[in-house]
């Protein structure tokens, strides 16, 4: 009965040939299909049930390897070269002793980086800060005068140093008492520092008990009295106070000096000077020989030397190989002049004057492009050229560089070294860090130097992939006289360990 009813019978009358029929039986799909299913549902379900065994298991094994897969990954990241709270661990990772003993670890060598880079800055501080002010001592100043005295490059450096006389704090000290004393005297410390900073390139320092130097590369003595008429006006602004005569309180000795030399007897005539402005009585300054002829330029003509250059093509260009002990070169450094119709400026004098202009940007797309056209022409070489910090922090400038850096082949690309000074770069390291990880990735290279001009932490080193790091000449300098600054090379090389960072030192004959 149940065969029976999987069958269907039709009788077809045949129109054509009355008195037949046509009789067709034929099996019932339907009917068929439900007997299937019947017969087969065991072992569909046998085999639904054999499928979600082996989805519930492959989905549980996924999660106990997935804290494995999360251990992997960090290690891989750590061996790269990452540090810090980008790969601290996290809970989901297994096994979860192994995820601790990491962390561990790892916080046990952020807490060794930072104990060096304190004692980094500590010997800097040692080597270059006055203990009781935290500006430059005078060893720091001697040593930087000296080094721009000695004129490396034989461009014809000039400047100005000013002594700037206060008031003796140990006798007053001794009047008023040590807090009120105290006080007043970081109080016109930071006014002097803060005054200074507003120029480029300048230099503050603790000379000798309440005498304080400044120096100003590439300045005239023209703009020294401005800067000393408007650091009077300041201390005039100052609230009036019993302690301190405000009319009488700073003398300024200003001195120009040239290329040639001796830091003695410039320090001499600075001191002669603010001796003679104390003579004055009141707040003055005086200078020590203004007849020595002017190399200065005003602002309107710096713009139009600048523009004029940038007009033209650029600066004229200079190499100077840098070679390692073995005698190989190891890249050649291109350096920038300004031709002014009369003698060449060197960039130290006229980059200040560009940056103050807002001219950078188009000053360093000019150099890229013809560090680029002189790849060229040297296809064995290695080039360096120094860029602004402020350009390459510039989105704009970014994007620049980056499509103008991807037309070079990858061969000239390698052959490309990106110089950097330490000052800028240590205040813009988390500005710096994508698009110097944009440029590492394309294989250009990149340098810092002036190593060691400042007093800033060592950190960096660690932040930023840079592959060279060139010493200031003036840590070089009579180096072997000077324990403080073999102590500061020796903190600099320390840091560098571990990295692919290597120190070299410039301008070493």
């Amino acid at each position: 009965a149940g065969t029976s009813d999987m069958y269907r019978e039709l009788v077809v009358p045949l129109i054509k040939h009355p008195g037949m029929s046509l009789r067709l039986v034929y099996q019932d799909p339907m009917g068929n299909y439900f007997h299937s299913l019947i017969t087969t549902a065991p072992l569909t379900l046998a085999i639904g049930f054999i499928v979600l065994i082996l989805f519930l298991s492959v989905r549980w094994l996924q999660r106990q390897l997935s804290g494995q897969e999360l251990l992997e990954i960090r290690s891989t990241r750590i061996l790269n070269g990452e540090r810090g709270a980008n790969v601290r661990g996290s809970v989901y990772e297994w096994p979860a002793r192994t995820s601790s003993a990491l962390d561990v670890l790892l916080s046990e060598i952020q807490f060794a980086h930072e104990q060096r880079s304190r004692l980094d800055t500590l010997i800097r501080s040692y080597a270059a800060q006055d203990t009781k002010t935290g500006l430059g001592n005078r060893l720091f100043f001697d040593n930087q005068l000296a080094t721009l005295l000695e004129d490396q490059e034989k461009v014809g450096v000039h400047g100005v140093v000013m002594m700037i006389r206060l008031p003796d704090f140990n006798l007053l000290r001794d009047s008023l008492g040590g807090n009120q004393a105290e006080e007043q005297m970081f109080m016109l410390i930071n006014l002097l520092s803060t005054f200074i900073m507003r120029y480029p390139g300048s230099l503050l320092a603790r000379y000798h008990r309440s005498d304080f130097a400044v120096l100003l590369p590439h300045r005239t003595l023209k703009e020294a009295e401005s800067i000393a008429g408007q650091l009077l006006k300041a201390v005039d602004a100052l609230p009036a106070n019993k302690m301190l005569d405000r009319d009488d309180m700073v003398h300024i000795g200003i001195c120009a000096w040239r290329s040639g030399q001796s830091t003695e007897q410039v320090m001499e005539h600075a001191e002669a000077a603010a001796r003679n402005a104390a003579l004055q009585g009141g707040n003055s300054w005086a200078i020590y020989d203004d007849t020595l002829p002017e190399k200065g330029r005003g602002n309107v003509r710096w713009r139009t030397l600048i523009e004029q250059m940038l007009n033209r093509g650029g600066p004229r260009l200079y190499q100077k190989p840098a070679v390692t002990r073995e005698g190989r070169v190891h890249h050649r450094e291109l350096m920038c002049r300004i031709y002014d119709g009369k003698e060449e400026v060197s960039s130290a004098e006229y980059m200040p004057m560009v940056l103050q202009f807002g001219l950078s940007e188009e000053y360093d797309r000019l150099q890229i492009s013809r560090l680029i056209t002189l790849l060229g022409y040297w296809p064995d070489e290695n080039l360096a050229m120094q860029l602004t910090v402020e350009s390459l922090i510039r989105p704009r400038f970014q994007r620049w560089l980056r499509d103008t850096l991807m037309q070079c082949e990858k061969s000239q690309r390698n052959r490309i070294i990106i110089e950097l000074a330490e000052a800028d770069v240590c205040q813009h390291i988390s500005r710096l860090q994508p698009i110097l990880r944009l440029v590492n990735a394309l294989g250009v290279r990149v340098a810092v130097t002036q190593a060691g001009l400042t007093l800033v932490s060592t950190s960096w080193i660690k932040a930023l992939n840079v592959e060279l790091l060139k010493l200031h000449p003036s840590l070089v300098r009579n180096i072997e006289k000077r324990t403080e600054n073999q102590l500061l090379v020796q903190s600099l090389v320390e840091a560098c360990a571990g990295t692919p960072t290597q120190v070299s030192a410039s301008g070493v004959p």
